[in-house]
């Protein structure tokens, strides 16, 4: 089923929107008081911001990175720079101050692989970028976002649908972050594809709209919540992440409040309200409206999933509303989803069969949940390794194919060789078909291999969830080869400091939890300081980057946040930022928004 998109390029979507006053954008506050601008100011904002854009000497075609939090000015600077016929790049923002040195090489590295001409974000995040901005030469302009507009009426510009329309910087769960280029087609092809899952919807739920925490640097909530709010329309409710990691209840009470049915998340999300939300705060809180409760972006953890539809009954939450889905930024975002309209499919597996054989069989050992069909619109495919169409039932590569797959990614044609072949997506995931709906059995790249036996890590991590003395979700399993002994598991565990438990009795649970699960010892169990693990821009974990700093002995605890270290990274920042700005003063500049 093919579906075709109403509008050429999102432009064209934007016009639609002109004289809606109904549905909008609401953001929340700390407070709890929220603000709400309805989509006939979005596009106005957001065309002000393109004059200024245009006036400063924005082209076609040139790449705005944008570092900014979950707030209006994001919408008013990415869809501000589609209407100025520019690329947008969202970046996420300095979130783990302990590890800032990390932060500025990713971000320096993102910032100069797609040639970005302006950097755009706010005052308080300027402050620790200045290693950044000093050490990207292609960089003219650092823009302030509150300060954009409006200055000089917006010059509509003809936009090719095959062009980019962004760059979606993949997770980097493996490697550096990659630019994704996103063209106009890809995007309202997804759009489509997803829309037609709230097509159902009554004038009343349309109201009642969602709910987004997600960040909107991340493609789940930058096309699955910012972009669908606009494309449907519908109205749609932001919390920041970091309001919500520190409060997890305000995403349920925005739910409530707002009566919303629809709410994406990823696994981790549905673990934190279980763990952190006490009885006494889910006080008046309905969650009976809400119909699909999206669980996507990382692997869903069965166990976790069903502790949240248990925990929350009480307070309205159907089974069938937790919804899983699969999808990747290559392919614009939505692959499969599961039917809405149904409990999750849970399936046990015979454990042997799958890792030993590359067999799903009923049987005993690995509990795994299905994430559906794919999408109106895409195709869908289990590979072997020479490329030969699985039957059913046999483990391979998921490859998909769609009008919203990605062209690959940008300024690197060889990279993209890699994963697209005659218009199939490679998605490096490992799956199965079974009863006709899609499972998700690993990542090829972070499979441990151990005397022929095939291990996914995540199936190794689900086993260790609920170990006294480790941080929950913190942990990550994989193989490395040990001379003369061939490839071995290294576990990698984060300590909770909250816990008085000896280490070596978590070192032995770890142990006894594998063993018994898997007739699997690992060579090394390493505990670590909170906050040790690398992590990705959307906060998964990164196994390969956490095995490279393993064998280099590099996993270094980060810095310890305080007063002291954030006064001296700004002082550092303020140096490179005069650095800069000496060097800059002869050259004729876009703008002077920002002072050294």
């Amino acid at each position: 089923m093919q579906l075709k998109p109403r509008c050429r390029t999102i432009i064209d979507a934007f016009r639609e929107l002109e004289s809606c006053q109904r549905h909008g954008a609401r953001f929340v506050q700390r407070s709890g008081e929220a603000t709400f601008y309805p989509y006939k100011e979005v596009v106005a904002r957001a065309r002000a911001v393109a004059g200024t854009l245009q006036a400063r000497g924005l082209q076609p075609g040139d790449c705005v990175g944008i570092i900014l939090p979950t707030c209006i000015e994001f919408f008013d600077t990415f869809l501000g720079v589609q209407l100025a016929g520019g690329i947008p790049a969202a970046l996420y923002p300095p979130l783990r101050l302990g590890k800032l040195d990390d932060y500025f090489a990713r971000t320096r590295r993102m910032l100069e692989k797609v040639g970005t001409r302006l950097l755009v974000t706010d005052a308080r995040t300027r402050q620790l970028l200045g290693p950044v901005v000093e050490r990207v030469p292609c960089i003219d302009d650092v823009l302030a976002a509150n300060n954009l507009g409006p200055s000089a009426p917006w010059t509509p510009v003809e936009i090719d649908p095959d062009s980019p329309a962004f760059l979606q910087f993949s997770s980097g769960t493996t490697l550096d972050p990659k630019a994704v280029t996103m063209s106009h087609v890809n995007l309202l092809s997804n759009l489509e594809m997803i829309d037609s899952f709230f097509r159902s919807f009554s004038e009343a739920e349309v109201e009642q709209g969602g709910v987004c925490w997600l960040p909107l640097y991340h493609d789940m909530g930058l096309l699955g919540c910012m972009f669908i709010g606009l494309f449907h329309p519908g109205t749609v409710t932001y919390i920041s992440p970091e309001l919500f990691i520190a409060r997890p209840r305000i995403w349920l009470e925005t739910l409530s409040r707002y009566r919303a049915v629809v709410s994406p998340a990823p696994d981790f999300a549905y673990g934190l309200c279980t763990a952190k939300i006490k009885d006494e705060e889910m006080e008046g809180i309905d969650l009976s409206h809400w119909k699909i409760a999206f669980n996507g972006a990382e692997p869903i953890d069965v166990e976790v999933m069903e502790k949240f539809c248990k925990r929350f009954a009480r307070w309205g939450f159907k089974p069938q509303t937790m919804t899983p889905v699969y999808g990747l930024a290559e392919a614009g975002l939505a692959v499969s989803f599961s039917n809405p309209a149904q409990s999750p499919r849970v399936t046990e597996f015979d454990r042997q069969r799958l890792s030993e054989r590359g067999e799903a069989v009923p049987g005993r050992g690995r509990r795994l949940v299905s994430v559906g069909c794919a999408v109106p619109g895409m195709e869908l495919q289990i590979r072997d390794e020479q490329h030969r169409t699985l039957e059913e039932g046999r483990v391979g590569t998921i490859m998909v194919r769609g009008p919203s797959i990605t062209r690959g990614y940008f300024n690197d044609p060889e990279l993209s060789a890699r994963i697209l072949r005659e218009g199939w997506l490679d998605t490096g995931d490992l799956g199965f078909l079974y009863g006709g709906e899609l499972y998700i059995a690993g990542r090829v790249k972070d499979l441990i291999i151990i005397r022929g036996r095939n291990y996914a890590p995540q199936e190794i991590e689900q086993l260790l969830t609920g170990t006294q003395g480790m941080r929950a979700g913190c942990v990550v399993a994989v193989g490395c080869v040990i001379e003369g002994q061939g490839e071995q598991l290294v576990v990698l565990a984060e300590r909770d400091l909250a816990s008085a438990c000896p280490d070596l009795q978590i070192e032995a649970e770890i142990t006894e939890r594998i063993l018994a699960g898997l007739s699997l010892t690992p060579y090394e169990v390493r505990l670590l300081a909170p906050g040790t693990l690398p992590r990705t821009s959307s906060g998964k974990l990164r196994r390969a980057e956490a095995l490279r700093q393993y064998q280099a002995d590099d996993l270094a605890a980060p810095d310890k946040v305080n007063s002291l270290l954030i006064a001296k990274k700004i002082g550092k920042s303020q140096l490179a930022w005069s650095r800069r700005w000496l060097r800059q003063a002869t050259r004729p500049a876009l703008g002077d928004d920002v002072e050294p």
